[in-house]
């Protein structure tokens, strides 16, 4: 009985998140994890506010506050996920201040440049912090982080940015001719959803099936 008290009092007084913490799961990891949730919830804030100003009627591009809200929903769900994968490691959610983003979709004229260029470089300082931490956590041995960011993150952020370089490209050339190619580009954005209608070509999955496709029918041309 009294063995069993002090077995008790013991388990009762041990810090459990330390017991199921592994030698792998440093204090620096557990504080890379937590800048990189800071920056997802960075980039939600950020991109909130270029959907609700693509949303206001001096602005009316809705394909493209479509897409925006699709940005911004990603990044609050990246932050969420990772912040109980913390959690489950025995690391511990330590929130930190998010600041206003200071972009604004300009009104007048209408000129989405800057910001779809700003857009590009969120997307791509993601990707690259992504990059960062994969690196802290091969040079620590983390086998388990190294494997929740290659599979659950890095593909679709390298898609991300790709796609946005594309979208930047596109909105320099309609808005060479202002006004009418712009409507065009955010009525596709609408008609697909707030996706960018090329992003099947840039996802190299995608390609794989279709060759699969292709390859599969080549006998009944013979």
């Amino acid at each position: 009985m009294e063995e069993a008290k002090k077995a008790i009092g013991q388990a009762s007084a041990e810090n459990i998140d330390k017991l199921i913490r592994i030698n792998t799961f440093s204090n620096e990891i557990e504080e890379s994890i937590r800048g990189h949730i800071h920056q997802e919830l960075q980039s939600w804030f950020f991109f909130r506010k270029l959907a609700g100003d693509c949303a206001r009627a001096n602005v009316a591009l809705h394909g493209f506050s479509m897409l925006w809200e699709r940005s911004a929903a990603e990044c609050f769900v990246d932050a969420h996920w990772l912040e109980k994968y913390l959690i489950q490691r025995g690391g511990c959610s330590c929130p930190t201040d998010i600041h206003a983003p200071k972009i604004s979709w300009p009104d007048s004229p209408i000129e989405p440049i800057a910001p779809i260029r700003e857009a590009l470089r969120i997307e791509k300082d993601i990707l690259e912090d992504l990059e960062r931490l994969l690196g802290l956590a091969s040079k620590c041995g983390d086998h388990s982080l190294e494997d929740v960011i290659q599979t659950r993150f890095l593909r679709k952020e390298t898609k991300h940015v790709k796609d946005l370089g594309d979208l930047l490209q596109q909105v320099a050339r309609v808005s060479k001719a202002p006004g009418h190619g712009i409507y065009q580009l955010d009525k596709e954005l609408r008609e697909h959803n707030g996706c960018v209608p090329w992003g099947r070509a840039n996802d190299p999955d995608i390609v794989d099936c279709e060759i699969e496709d292709v390859a599969a029918t080549l006998h009944k041309g013979l």
